[in-house]
């Protein structure tokens, strides 16, 4: 048994052997335009916290590595200790492109002079020199001209000549980065830079700015895998609450590609392959009351996720407490998939309200509003909804007449006009309630609260 769910290795032969999210038509499309691009670009990937962002962009620069194309993986995250984006991003050229720069002396020489070239940069505080070199690119909004006044400060100070050495040596870095891209075996180098986001504000700033002022080089393309929205409130952070993040990332980007959502189904049962929830179920399919558990709990999962906008990554977390959850449970013992799930993604999402409803505080109310709020208008009188919501009364009331909710289904059903789906969902609620295990057996709350609680002690 695994307790979560593993990270792979990209196959170097079978870069899409994982592709549980079917990105193969995405990464081919990208790669295509990728490589029929005449200047130098940047790319950004966007896409939310958790859906999968970091996987594509490997499996892809594992793809792209057959074609003509030289790859640099940049993990911007784990290199913000650096105090410069520049340094950590230099190293990692340096160890990355070795294939690229190879054994001869020309290469090596060319690479060397690049670095030195921007070690040289680095001592000038390159903010300052790569926006007055490159005037123009950035607006001169009252954020920058501080920024350009500051410099000028300093610049009058250090003296003019110093300041003339400063963009030349820019622009010497630009040349010899491109000569040395010129005679290489590769026609193109695609640098994809990783987890810029969650970065410290400062860092990533600096390094966007670094990325397109020093490397805005043709045969260089940048692939930013980040989440815009993030990304933007870091910006933010940076030069003011006001400031108008998303123009400012568009003098950066070239063009967005926004990675479709995925399709849960798939996803869903890779997951419960890997932790063999299907083997956990098969021995409970001698029992005609639990044989359907596997299917449940994976329709169940789909469900929640889906309407509760669920990222991949914490679907992964619902799935992975679901899976130590039922291993507690006896091979004969009920499990109760929908009502399982819902609560422990309840407490992963609002504890507050998941701690009123197993101490019964609050009731049935609370929680049923929660899922309504969930819920697009159309699923609200869906078969499982109301089954769901009949589990819910269910562990809450023992008496049909201590439920308001309950008086108010049988109130529908009395009525001569309704709609059938009106006459199916109340229908569907009481018959649960009366019988939620079959057999006449009611769900004990506090079991299913303690073997929550037990798992929420447990950390993925």
């Amino acid at each position: 048994m695994y307790f979560k769910n593993l990270d792979f290795e990209v196959e170097p032969t079978e870069p899409l052997k994982h592709d549980k999210l079917e990105r193969k038509y995405e990464i081919e499309n990208l790669t295509s335009l990728i490589l029929n691009l005449n200047t130098p670009a940047v790319l950004a990937i966007n896409s939310p916290w958790g859906s999968g962002k970091t996987t594509f962009v490997k499996m892809w620069q594992q793809q792209l590595k057959e074609s003509e194309a030289e790859t640099l993986y940049f993990n911007a995250w784990e290199t913000d200790f650096s105090q410069d984006p520049l340094v950590a991003f230099l190293g990692e050229m340096t160890s990355g492109l070795k294939e690229l720069i190879g054994e001869s002396k020309s290469s090596k020489h060319a690479w060397d002079h690049t670095v030195n070239l921007g070690k040289k940069i680095l001592k000038y505080g390159v903010p300052a020199a790569i926006k007055i070199s490159t005037a123009g690119v950035l607006d001169a909004d009252k954020v920058l001209e501080s920024e350009l006044g500051k410099s000028l400060s300093s610049l009058a100070s250090d003296s003019l000549n110093g300041y003339l050495e400063q963009k030349s040596d820019i622009v010497e870095f630009h040349d010899s980065l491109k000569k040395f891209i010129e005679n290489s075996e590769k026609e193109r180098i695609v640098i994809f830079v990783d987890e810029l986001d969650r970065c410290r504000p400062n860092y990533a700033v600096e390094l966007l700015e670094r990325i397109k002022h020093l490397f805005n080089i043709e045969g260089i393309t940048f692939v930013l895998s980040i989440d815009k929205a993030q990304l933007a409130h870091s910006i933010n952070s940076v030069y003011g609450e006001k400031f108008e993040s998303n123009g400012y990332l568009r003098r950066f980007i070239d063009f967005e590609y926004s990675l479709q959502k995925p399709k849960l189904e798939k996803f869903v049962k890779s997951l419960f392959s890997t932790l063999e929830i299907d083997k956990f179920c098969e021995p409970r399919q001698k029992y005609s009351e639990l044989r359907n558990d596997l299917d449940s709990l994976s329709k169940s999962t789909i469900f929640f996720a889906e309407n509760f906008n669920l990222s991949l990554r914490e679907t992964e977390q619902i799935v992975a407490y679901t899976n130590v959850a039922i291993r507690t449970a006896k091979e004969n013992e009920y499990i109760h998939p929908p009502l399982l799930v819902f609560l422990i993604a309840l407490k992963y999402m609002d504890v507050v309200s998941y701690n009123k409803f197993i101490s019964q505080t609050s009731f049935e109310t609370e929680v049923l509003d929660f899922l309504m709020k969930s819920m697009p208008d159309q699923l609200k009188k869906d078969h499982f909804v109301a089954y769901l919501e009949g589990l819910i009364l269910s562990v809450t009331y023992k008496k049909e007449s201590e439920s308001k909710r309950i008086q108010e289904h049988k109130k529908v059903l009395s009525r001569d006009e309704k709609t059938d789906e009106e006459e199916h969902y109340s229908s569907t609620v009481l018959n649960v309630f009366n019988r939620p295990s079959g057999f006449a057996q009611r769900i004990s709350l506090e079991l299913l609260a303690k073997r929550i609680n037990w798992i929420s002690e447990f950390e993925f």
